[in-house]
């Protein structure tokens, strides 16, 4: 630890996401805390989700967990990706991802990158992912689409349908795609970017999110 981590942290100590307890690493949960988000799992992906070979999540999205991540889309609380970032690090099939050859981020809408600053699939798995493989934005929304969550299971497909496409100068044909959220709720974003790739040539699509609320 740098001297002026050390400082720093006596002026402003570490605390716990989620109940503000004492932690030892900025980002660190308390046990409990981190007991009652920690769920990794494959996700039992609608039979609808066909180009999206498997999904891993990190949380249930619900409670500290939906509270952190809701801060850090809508309130611009970047810091609050660090929490994120050691549950990245805690996840326990990293064997599962031995062939992926580039992360890929859902795209945010030209004029929502430009209102909030930045794309939180970026910030949640940027740092983590390119330390193992090449950071890719390969894909790029064609049009705007309403806001997901307002739209039931029907209206979400057909919101993200044909909304996506891999940028021509970006090359995928042959690659092992994970592509990267913040949220699987139906999984219809994630097999709409998904869709695009393979129709590009990409050999296969993994997702990874933070949090769903599906089993």
């Amino acid at each position: 630890m740098s001297l002026i981590t050390h400082l720093f942290n006596l002026l402003y100590p570490p605390r716990c996401p989620a109940c503000g307890a004492l932690v030892a690493r900025d980002g660190d949960w308390c046990p409990s805390c981190l007991a009652a988000v920690w769920h990794p799992r494959r996700i039992n992906k609608p039979a609808a989700v066909r180009h999206l070979a498997a999904c891993y999540c990190l949380a249930d999205y619900r409670g500290a967990m939906r509270h952190i991540l809701h801060d850090i889309k809508y309130n611009g609380k970047q810091g609050k990706c660090r929490a994120c970032r050691v549950l990245l690090d805690r996840f326990p099939w990293p064997e599962r991802f031995d062939r992926i050859d580039r992360v890929v981020p859902v795209p945010l809408a030209p004029e929502k990158l430009q209102r909030r600053g930045f794309n939180q699939a970026e910030a949640l798995f940027r740092d983590w992912a390119s330390v193992r493989w090449d950071w890719c934005d390969a894909l790029q929304r064609l049009r705007p689409t309403k806001v997901q969550w307002q739209l039931c299971r029907d209206e979400r497909k057909e919101n993200v349908h044909d909304a996506f496409a891999v940028k021509e100068t970006v090359p995928v044909q042959g690659k092992h795609i994970l592509l990267v959220d913040d949220i699987f709720t139906t999984g219809a974003t994630l097999e709409a970017c998904a869709q695009a790739l393979t129709k590009k040539g990409a050999t296969s699509v993994t997702g990874l999110v933070i949090a769903s609320g599906a089993p």
